[in-house]
């Protein structure tokens, strides 16, 4: 009796448990039979996801974008020593272009025998009297330095006629409304620096134009939108000039002051400029 008890107790727990794995109902006849079937089940369904999972390992991960991931850049240290040199570093600890992780230390069989290139690009603006300009710079080199700058202020936006002439303007009564001016220079210097200071001196070769504008009452020789006025009489001039001056440098960012001083033929008068520039 206790054996019979035995048996439907077993078979019992083989129909709960083959329920549960979701085996049909025409299958429970050998789930009844004996419990190793279920054994043997078991194990099968635990290799094959052994089976399934060494073959998931074996594939290489992709990203989203359907490429292998890339390995991280490493890193090159650059150590280097501001005492070397004898002045503030005039690179930006900070740039990341380069690859490069600055680090600053006394250690000088650690320092690296070639500093970086000292990269910087700013703008400057240049006040005067006469016409304001915009200039970007570029900064290259190491302690000594190479600038480049060019200036560009003002602009005729008036029509302008090349085929009237000043009696006409004078029997046509037309009011003067001034002279435009447009002032271009490209301008080459060189500069060291010692500590946060970087002074320079460089030279400027320009041109400077004015037109003498009038306005025509009848809005035939320009448009409403122009107010009626229009030029004539364009006059180009040479405008060369020596540029002084210095830069203040912190880790990202510095300061330039300058001073423009006229030379040759066309005397445009003294200018002073300010910029900032970003050092990278």
């Amino acid at each position: 009796m206790a054996k019979v008890k035995e048996f439907i107790l077993k078979v019992g727990e083989n129909i709960y448990k083959a329920w549960e794995m979701g085996w049909y109902p025409f299958f429970l006849f050998f789930l009844l039979l004996t419990s190793p079937l279920y054994g043997q089940s078991s194990e099968r369904t635990q290799k094959q996801a052994k089976v399934i999972e060494k073959r998931a390992q074996s594939q290489p991960q992709w990203n989203p974008q359907n490429r292998p991931n890339p390995r991280p850049r490493p890193i090159r240290p650059y150590y280097y020593n501001p005492t070397i040199w004898g002045y503030t570093p005039y690179w930006n600890p900070y740039r990341s272009w380069d690859g490069r992780e600055y680090i600053i230390t006394t250690d000088n069989s650690k320092t690296s025998p070639q500093p970086p290139m000292r990269v910087s690009i700013g703008v400057l603006s240049e006040v005067t009297t006469q016409q304001p300009t915009v200039s970007p710079y570029l900064i290259l080199g190491g302690k000594s330095f190479l600038i480049l700058q060019y200036h560009i202020g003002g602009w005729n936006s008036y029509p302008h006629y090349d085929n009237i002439y000043q009696w006409e303007v004078d029997e046509w009564e037309d009011e003067p409304m001034g002279n435009p001016t447009q002032r271009k220079e490209f301008v080459i210097g060189l500069g060291t620096s010692y500590g946060r200071l970087s002074p320079f001196v460089g030279f400027g070769f320009g041109r400077e134009t004015q037109w003498d504008a009038y306005k025509d009452e009848t809005y035939t020789l320009s448009s409403l939108r122009d107010l009626g006025i229009y030029t004539i009489n364009e006059d180009r001039n040479p405008s060369n000039s020596i540029k002084v001056g210095t830069l203040y440098g912190w880790d990202r960012w510095e300061l330039m002051a300058q001073l423009s001083v006229p030379y040759g033929s066309y005397n445009s008068g003294l200018r002073f400029g300010l910029g900032i520039g970003l050092k990278l």
